[in-house]
């Protein structure tokens, strides 16, 4: 899925998915379950593979290939979880909270931008309300900690000793890492109560999971498509991505508050060498092309 892969022998040969060359040295030994190039000296199974393309831990390549194989993952010993998992845990029962709280004003919103149910469905669009702690209360029902829930980005520490929630007023978009786990949220200023000084997007901070020079929104649902056609759209923001998809663009990507880096670039390249930059057709979304075109 990943290479196009030919009979050389008893094994399969092909150009190597991480170094530019014009003849195969990329190895791959079915017997054995092992790749190797020759030409840039790297090499394992197929879950460092998947990790390596796709930018994943273990764990992260684990979900993907158990995907594509149909099995269901359990951990025997749920209790021996490590602060990471137990972080992706909390951002996924967040995800939960926040789309179960999507009222009618913020479907209407949605739909009159020209979105239907299944696209806000697939990307598992919710609702931040106008409460200070709501979303902390919950997590701490969940036997989160204050800690873990700071931790996440989803809250912050009060004056007075409490968490206050990071998101409010707020519809909100989950931002998945390429296996698809939850890593952060953006949120679009939205209702009554909303603050007209408040920023109209809101994304998460850096934390031990979300990285915006890393992240590229939608790219864990564009994979197939990009490789599929070739080429990847970058757009700027949620709104822009999921109106590309709802047009039946599968390949489209967009950057979350951050200009393009080099590591955007590192992940669209494993999928294909070709970018159309569709940013927004202002002064600052020019500018901000040519940057994204240079780098």
């Amino acid at each position: 899925q990943y290479v196009k892969l030919e009979r050389a022998g008893g094994s399969l040969r092909a150009r190597c998915p991480f170094h530019a060359e014009r003849s195969p040295s990329f190895h791959v030994s079915p017997d054995r379950g092992t790749y190797h190039c020759f030409g840039c000296n790297v090499g394992g199974d197929i879950f460092s593979f998947v990790e390596a393309i796709e930018g994943l831990d273990f764990k992260g390549a684990l979900k993907v290939l158990a995907e594509k194989a149909g099995i269901e993952l359990t951990y025997e010993k749920p209790e021996q979880r490590d602060s990471r998992d137990r972080l992706f845990e909390l951002l996924e029962t967040a995800t939960i909270f926040y789309s179960s709280r999507l009222d009618d004003a913020a479907k209407k919103y949605l739909t009159e931008r020209g979105l239907t149910e299944g696209t806000v469905s697939q990307f598992r669009v919710g609702w931040a309300g106008d409460s200070w702690s709501e979303a902390s209360e919950y997590f701490k029902s969940k036997k989160f900690t204050d800690n873990e829930i700071v931790d996440a980005g989803l809250a912050k520490k009060s004056d007075r000793g409490g968490l206050t929630d990071k998101f409010r007023n707020r519809i909100m978009f989950p931002i998945g890492d390429p296996a698809g786990r939850i890593v952060g949220f953006s949120g679009r200023i939205f209702g009554p109560k909303a603050s007209p000084e408040a920023p109209k997007y809101l994304n998460s901070p850096e934390t031990p999971l979300f990285h915006k020079s890393r992240i590229l929104y939608g790219f864990d649902k564009a994979k197939q498509s990009i490789r599929k056609h070739n080429f990847a759209i970058l757009v700027e923001g949620q709104m822009d991505l999921l109106a590309s998809h709802e047009a039946g663009w599968g390949n489209t990507v967009a950057v979350s508050g951050t200009a393009f880096t080099p590591e955007h670039v590192t992940l669209v390249k494993r999928m294909t060498e070709n970018l159309v930059i569709a940013l927004d057709a202002d002064q600052a979304g020019i500018k901000a092309a040519g940057k994204a075109a240079r780098v």
